[in-house]
């Protein structure tokens, strides 16, 4: 199959280039093709007519979103409108992610895919317009919300923990905010499995995340604990959310709750911490 990925040098796109490789592949990073250029999104599908389509592009900056505001949703909205415009006309899959920050996090347990979305910050409210957006145009969508996204390339929680206690430095690691970590490894893994079984009877929006729950602190800390036994963890200090200044609110609880989509796919699920395991041993 040829697979269109637009942010092939990101996350998420490098990991999907590597666990594709069976397919061919066209890899798309912003030299390839400029997300805020609608007219050259168009172009550049149409010059290779791919039998499938993955949005694996975002503008990701949260505390920057809030001043690059139509950038934001240049890239996060329009960008996938076009996208999906081209899907459409040429009548194949369309594969988007979107986020857990499409909530505002006030809900006390997990937020399934039909929960009222409530973003409290430019970014998710970026995201949440390329949602709508992408389910306005039909076709054959496939929304997948995630969060908490690292790996072992580009800026991320993961890394810069590791980096961080590789020196020794005391931390202070927010403990009120609540999600379900995932790896890119992850997501380009279960993006494998579902391709050969997409069909116009499981179309939608689904929550992509592995089993379990943590804590930004308890993240941390299964980090250090993993790949770091030198670093003393009474260093490593909770903190919540209000020791922090910023003009930027961020959803509390954003736990994403994943049965639809392992009922509907029949998949099985690892706990976010053996999913861990996999970006630290890595190769």
């Amino acid at each position: 199959m040829k697979i269109l990925v637009t942010g092939a040098n990101g996350q998420v796109g490098s990991a999907l280039t590597k666990a594709l490789k069976e397919h061919e592949i066209v890899p798309l990073t912003r030299k390839d093709c400029d997300l805020t250029n609608l007219a050259q999104i168009h172009q550049v599908i149409t010059q290779n007519q791919p039998e499938l389509i993955i949005n694996a592009a975002a503008y990701t900056k949260v505390d920057q979103a809030e001043e690059e505001k139509e950038l934001a949703f240049q890239i996060n909205c329009d960008a996938p409108r076009a996208i999906s415009e081209k899907a459409l006309e040429y009548d194949i899959p369309f594969i988007h992610f979107s986020t857990d920050y499409v909530f505002d996090g006030e809900k006390a347990g997990s937020y399934g895919e039909n929960d009222l979305t409530n973003p409290i910050n430019v970014y998710g409210q970026s995201k949440l317009a390329g949602e709508i957006a992408v389910k306005a145009g039909g076709g054959k969508y496939y929304i997948f919300r995630t969060s908490w996204v690292y790996s072992n390339t580009g800026d991320n929680f993961y890394l810069t923990i590791k980096n961080k206690c590789a020196k020794q430095i005391a931390l202070k690691v927010v403990g009120d905010q609540f999600g379900v970590p995932t790896s890119s490894i992850f997501l380009a893994e279960q993006i494998k499995q579902l391709i050969p079984i997409l069909s116009n009877n499981n179309i939608g929006t689904y929550n992509l995340v592995p089993d379990g729950i943590s804590s930004w602190y308890e993240f941390a800390k299964a980090i250090i604990r993993k790949t770091n036994k030198k670093y003393m963890l009474k260093n490593l200090l909770k903190a919540n959310s209000s020791d922090y200044l910023t003009n930027v609110s961020r959803p509390k609880n954003s736990r994403l709750n994943n049965e639809k989509i392992k009922r509907t796919f029949m998949l099985k699920f690892l706990d976010w911490d053996k999913e861990l395991d996999k970006v630290i041993n890595e190769t």
